[in-house]
């Protein structure tokens, strides 16, 4: 069984601080004269951990033609820029091929509390068990709070299920390394679907697939007003940001560049290769307020 285990981290401090500090748009453009630099910048490179279960199965279906996985949503994103593996650029497709049940099963823990329930010794938990108790212990941090400090996901088979002892109910701690921690188990069903992915060959080099984009996509820049030509200068250099969506100059080039086809673009960003006064650039666009 492929599983990919999520931490749930409680950072409401730094979402807040995060809040309002957005701007309504942005624009960044970053020369790529250099064939290897355009490439780098047009397609993804592999998670670089080895183990990682994302650059595994890329791997596979870049070696293999396909490769399948299990999961309840897609996890790599076909949609996006080729990936480079090797010095060769790949595009994958994904399709999903079967469909069934298993059980996530979602564990909390609570570093700095205290229980007079009944209490398993880690030693006794099945190893599905175990594997899910790796992910909190021991501690990584000193940091705790009132109440439950972090929870983790994992899905269980059938068998998983019927030999865990943390979905007995019997307890409501864990003896672990001399210490006893309240925990909280729980279980929902959930559909996991087998998705195929396919990888198709797009250039043999960083030079063919800059070539490739260039012919493709490539746009020149020009006939600016001073406004305008304002926002792009800084862009060049830095990173222009529109405080709001009453930035005239700022939505006056977006829409400059939403008469070409972009490499990727959704609803909210979107990037380019632009040419602009003899150089050639990767423009990454920032629209979500507008």
């Amino acid at each position: 069984m492929s599983s990919k285990h999520l931490r749930v981290l409680l950072a409401l401090v730094l979402v807040v601080l995060l809040a309002g500090c957005s701007a309504a748009g942005s624009i960044e453009m970053t020369a790529v004269g250099d064939d290897d630099d355009l490439a780098t910048e047009a397609s993804r490179p592999l998670p670089s951990d080895p183990d990682d279960e994302d650059r595994v199965l890329i791997r596979n279906a870049v070696e293999n033609g396909s490769a399948t996985t299990n999961d309840t949503r897609p996890p790599v994103d076909a949609d996006g820029k080729p990936f480079a593996v090797d010095g060769r650029y790949y595009d994958l497709s994904v399709a999903s091929v079967d469909q069934h049940t298993e059980v996530t099963v979602s564990l909390e823990i609570d570093y700095n509390g205290t229980t007079d329930g009944s209490a398993v010794a880690y030693e006794d938990l099945s190893s599905a068990d175990r594997s899910l108790v790796d992910q909190l212990l021991p501690p990584e941090t000193d940091h705790r709070s009132d109440g439950y400090d972090m929870g983790v996901t994992q899905r269980y088979d059938d068998s998983e299920v019927e030999s865990s002892v943390l979905l007995s109910g019997e307890y409501e701690a864990l003896e672990y390394g001399g210490e006893r921690y309240p925990i909280r188990a729980e279980s929902r069903d959930v559909t996991v679907t087998t998705y195929r992915y396919t990888a198709q060959e797009v250039a043999s080099s960083s030079g063919e697939y800059a070539d490739s984009i260039r012919d493709r996509y490539l746009f020149t820049l020009s006939g600016l007003s001073d406004a305008e030509r304002d926002v792009v200068q800084e862009a060049t250099s830095d990173r222009y940001y529109a405080e709001s969506s009453n930035d005239d100059a700022f939505e006056s080039v977006l829409n400059r560049f939403f008469e070409h086809d972009a490499v990727v673009r959704n609803e909210y960003r979107g990037e380019w290769i632009v040419r602009y006064e003899g150089e050639i650039y990767w423009a990454e666009l920032d629209y979500e307020g507008f």
